[in-house]
């Protein structure tokens, strides 16, 4: 059978492929994630490439490659970031509607998580609402509101203070008791039994998650995120250890919890979402308590997580300049609906 992609180093084969579309370039990026190899150095080989193909090409550092049958706004992409090639063929445009999808204002980067979610290799899971309405206090917050958050796709819901948005999150989390209508979060029905055994795949991201003066270390705190798994003791100190690692917060491990500013307590905090393995985050006012450098480094670390787990992520905040950073799809919570 003839590989759809063949990939070499110094004239030796070490990866192919007889998959098709772009799922040899991401069985290319597991390969490469567990293997101490420079992509610079390969040389690629590939049937046929396209805008998208060229996109994840570039993302994954290749320098060298050769396609069969190869589309003009594919050698646009490869000339603009340097990448020498050879073809056999030259067409305008790939038939493919993904080619479509990625215009010329959009980075490597975005093309790549776009790309991501379109191949299903992400680790979120839709949310549904559906007709929800919900009340405190005899204040109707949501009537009868409609929404959907597709899996690994970001939300910002923005307003003022005191119209729900909080409270939308808890019942998300099943704390609050709807009025009507349904949640669903993956294949589960908010409530049900079956949700109840799988919660731990939503986690929730507080402004300030522990708000007392408990003695629990950061290192304890992240631990939570395992909650009853099975996991042996050194394996749990490993994930443990990985999640807080990649959050930049494995120094804080033996730190008390309350005594971190908001910044690193937000970087602990995305940590135990980590070791929880959630596929939906719901981050309350993240950067409430926050300087400017604060803030920025939360965006810095939010971006990192969308592109290495690619979780759903609805976050509400009353910062609407800060939230139009994140550049996410924004809805505003007003008078009990979006608008």
């Amino acid at each position: 059978m003839d590989h759809s992609l063949i990939v070499t180093q110094n004239d030796k084969v070490i990866f192919t492929s007889n998959q098709h579309w772009l799922y040899p370039l991401f069985e290319l990026e597991d390969f490469l994630k567990q293997h101490p190899i420079d992509a610079s150095e390969l040389f690629l080989r590939d049937k046929i490439a396209g805008r998208a193909a060229a996109c994840l090409m570039v993302y994954l550092g290749i320098r060298h490659c050769h396609v069969g049958l190869i589309s003009q706004r594919a050698l646009s992409v490869l000339d603009l970031h340097n990448v020498s090639y050879t073809y056999d063929r030259l067409v305008d445009q790939i038939q493919c509607r993904t080619e479509n999808m990625i215009d010329d204002e959009m980075s490597i980067s975005d093309a790549y998580l776009l790309l991501r979610k379109r191949a299903g290799r992400v680790k979120g899971l839709p949310v549904k609402l559906d007709a929800v309405s919900l009340q405190m206090e005899e204040k109707r917050l949501l009537d009868k509101v409609d929404l959907f958050v597709d899996r690994g796709e970001q939300l910002v819901i923005h307003g003022s203070n005191g119209v729900g948005k909080t409270t939308l999150l808890r019942a998300i989390l099943g704390f609050v008791p709807l009025v009507s209508g349904t949640i669903k979060v993956g294949d589960y029905e908010v409530g049900s039994s079956a949700w109840k055994k799988n919660r731990s795949m939503v986690a929730y991201i507080h402004q300030e998650s522990i708000k007392n003066g408990f003695p629990i270390t950061a290192g304890e705190v992240v631990k939570i995120g395992l909650g009853n798994s099975r996991l042996t003791r050194n394996d749990a100190e490993m994930k443990v250890e990985v999640a807080m690692r990649r959050t930049g917060s494995f120094y804080l491990y033996d730190q008390l919890y309350n005594t971190l500013s908001g910044g690193e307590k937000q970087r602990v905090s995305i940590a135990r979402c980590l070791c929880q393995n959630a596929g939906v985050f719901l981050l309350d006012e993240p950067t409430s308590f926050l300087d400017q450098r604060g803030k920025d480094d939360l965006l810095e670390l939010l971006y990192e997580v969308i592109h290495n787990e690619a979780p759903t992520m609805i976050l509400v905040s009353h910062e609407h300049q800060w939230a139009q950073r994140l550049q996410w799809k924004s809805m505003e919570l007003k008078g009990g609906a979006f608008c």
